[in-house]
């Protein structure tokens, strides 16, 4: 008579295993922080550490992204965050906080796996652009943002790829990136220098910057950036007669940007990037690829140009060569892309 019941009982748990051991075995630590949280939330397991007065918000950019752009942008936010905030720079310990904010994806798996408190948090993650270098999967990035309860894109391109990866749709979003509009100020372009505006790094294109600038010996280039020396041909670069390099402080960089008609963006990869934000405030037209924000804020052939990441020296020169005949007030197009709007944007998906 409980033949069929206990045949029909095994059957469940049967099934109930197979589907386990069925997923990915990168599940498992993530599975086993939850299920840590869920305990601690038992009455049993309850003690005074409980009283301990939370944050609204909680930044994390761990300890070597300090000085990076993805801490300043943090700063940003902080400054028009009317909530108690703190940043926390350890991938372990976070403190008691309503919601994180991760100042990169990369950040979120280790922190998850080491802080089970932070399930019964809000979780927002920034996402950049891609990288390879992770030492993760990307099955296993996305089971972990599908974790977070929002990810917020620097750019629009990246929110479409995510979800065509398996994220879900509901859980990203993307904001443009800002500039100090009190600190970058427009000015009048009168046949000015073309210029560029980035640290180095190989994925920035040195050779098409460096290439750009020999192929146009009647035009005046500034690079205002820092590392360069690092680069292997940057001595030919630097003999170049109509080529000045600069490293200044970043209060400084108004000055240069007004010495700049047009600025041109050449990497074939980027989040933003935030100087063509910066530049397009200073009424500079930009000459960008199309990867990060660029085709999110440059309207081809009225506020800007852009091309292909995969364009020719040349066909990038001829762009140069007619962005100093777009007469559009640049700034215009970009003067809602303040800090201040985007820290509201950010603290909106706190709601």
């Amino acid at each position: 008579m409980y033949y069929f019941p206990l045949k029909k009982k095994l059957k469940k748990i049967k099934k109930k295993a197979e589907t386990i051991l069925a997923k990915p075995a990168y599940i498992i630590p993530y599975t086993l922080t939850y299920w840590k949280f869920l305990i601690s939330k038992l009455p049993s397991q309850k003690d005074t550490a409980n009283t301990i007065e939370e944050y609204d918000l909680v930044f994390v950019v761990l300890d070597f992204a300090r000085g990076w752009i993805l801490e300043a942008i943090c700063r940003e936010i902080a400054t028009y965050f009317p909530g108690k905030y703190c940043f926390h720079y350890s991938k372990s310990s976070l403190p008691p906080s309503k919601a994180y904010f991760f100042a990169h994806y990369s950040f979120l798996p280790i922190c998850i796996k080491l802080n089970p408190s932070i399930w019964g948090s809000k979780i927002l993650v920034w996402h950049t652009h891609p990288r390879n270098d992770l030492g993760i999967s990307n099955d296993e990035l996305i089971y972990v943002l599908n974790q977070a309860s929002k990810v917020i894109c620097a750019c629009s391109q990246f929110a479409r790829l995510l979800i065509s990866q398996g994220l879900n749709s509901q859980k990203v979003t993307y904001i443009l990136g800002a500039a100090d509009q009190n600190l970058f100020q427009p000015h009048e372009r009168e046949n000015g220098a073309v210029g560029f505006c980035t640290a180095f790094y190989y994925r920035k294109e040195p050779e098409r910057i460096l290439n750009i600038i020999k192929m146009m010996p009647s035009r005046k280039f500034i690079l205002l950036g820092k590392g360069w020396k690092n680069y292997d041909r940057f001595p030919e670069m630097a003999s170049l007669p109509n080529f000045s390099y600069i490293e200044a402080p970043y209060s400084d960089y108004p000055k240069y940007y007004a010495e700049m008609d047009v600025f041109v963006s050449t990497a074939k990869l980027e989040g933003g990037p935030i100087p063509l934000v910066e530049a397009m405030m200073c009424n500079v037209v930009p000459v960008a690829s199309k990867t990060g924000f660029a085709p999110d804020l440059i309207v081809h052939g009225e506020n800007g140009l852009i091309f292909d990441v995969d364009s020719s020296v040349e066909e990038i020169c001829n762009l140069i060569a007619q962005a100093f005949q777009i007469k559009t007030n640049v700034r215009k197009t970009v003067e809602n892309l303040t800090w201040e709007n985007f820290s509201r944007e950010i603290q909106h998906q706190l709601k």
